[in-house]
């Protein structure tokens, strides 16, 4: 404990008389919290087990470190470089990282729920094991990374850029899309449950078998795009283009699609009970017999192109 305690104040004292270089030094299991090392050099330093709570390390090269099981809770990195550092299992929940290298990191167990990562370039990285709870993620650079079975429940990824990401099986459940790119992105498997995907890219993506209950799609063109066997109850998709989607087997249980077009798109197989097409397009519609008497339809264009009023109220 001793030699820790000395360790803390030599690091200090050199520091506040004006030193920043401190690479390669070995300051394992220190008690660090709300110490201000702003621009200091901390490059290859042995941090493992180092309690940085609240610590204040903007601009600071921490590239090469040894993060390991480090705890940076609430900490501010803004502009950091942590290049080929590592992250094992290092708590970054709450920290401020906009603005840090991240360059040859793996991200395993590290933790950055909460974390503020906003127009952060993480372009490549590959995040399996991370938790990414309600992460601030605001038009990060996350395209072509690997972020399959990541946690980003209630993430904010507002215009982020997923563009070719891999996210098979994440939880997105409850997370802010809208406007971000989802452009070429793997979701095979993903949770969008309560997903907003307002005004976002889903070019070339495949929402089969996806769980899209309660998803905010409204307004998108989601042109032929597949949604066979996916879980859209209760999904809002009201002004959604959907002309040519195919539906067969979907859950679309209690869905608004109101003013929704879906000009010969295939809902074949689909549960349609309580869905409301109220105004929607359903010209050259491919529909199961009876699927009428499930259905909310007020003027609303049938399959035949006779415009219906079935469900109208008087």
């Amino acid at each position: 404990m001793l030699n820790h305690i000395a360790k803390k104040r030599n690091l200090i004292e050199r520091y506040s008389q004006g030193e920043r270089n401190f690479e390669g030094w070995d300051l394992k299991g220190l008690d660090l919290s709300k110490v201000d090392l702003s621009n200091a050099i901390l490059r290859n330093a042995n941090l493992v087990f180092a309690n940085l709570w609240e610590a204040t390390l903007c601009n600071t090269d921490l590239s090469g470190a040894n993060l390991s099981d480090a705890d940076l809770c609430g900490a501010s990195l803004l502009d950091s470089n942590l290049s080929n550092a590592n992250i094992t299992r290092t708590n970054f929940s709450y920290a401020g990282l906009s603005g840090v290298q991240f360059t040859n990191v793996i991200f395993s167990s590290a933790n950055f729920r909460l974390a503020i990562l906003n127009c952060t370039n993480l372009h490549g990285m590959n995040f399996q094991g991370a938790n990414l709870q309600r992460a601030y993620l605001l038009e990060a650079n996350l395209s072509n990374t690997d972020l399959s079975r990541v946690n980003l429940h209630h993430a904010f990824l507002f215009r982020a850029n997923l563009s070719r990401s891999n996210l098979q099986n994440a939880d997105l459940s409850e997370a802010d899309l809208s406007e971000s790119s989802l452009h070429g992105a793997n979701l095979k498997g993903a949770n969008l449950s309560e997903v907003d995907l307002r005004e976002a890219d889903l070019d070339r993506v495949d929402f089969s078998e996806i769980n899209l209950r309660l998803a905010n799609l409204s307004g998108l063109n989601l042109s032929n795009v597949n949604f066979i066997g996916s879980n859209l109850s209760k999904a809002i998709l009201r002004g959604t283009i959907l002309r040519g989607a195919c539906f067969n087997g979907a859950n679309m249980w209690n869905a608004d699609f109101t003013n929704a077009d879906l000009t010969g798109a295939d809902l074949t197989g689909a549960d349609l009970r309580g869905v409301n097409f109220d105004g929607a397009n359903l010209k050259h519609a491919l529909l199961d017999v009876g699927w009428m008497n499930e259905a909310r339809i007020c003027q609303t264009i049938l399959p035949d192109g006779n415009i219906s009023y079935r469900s109208c109220r008087s």
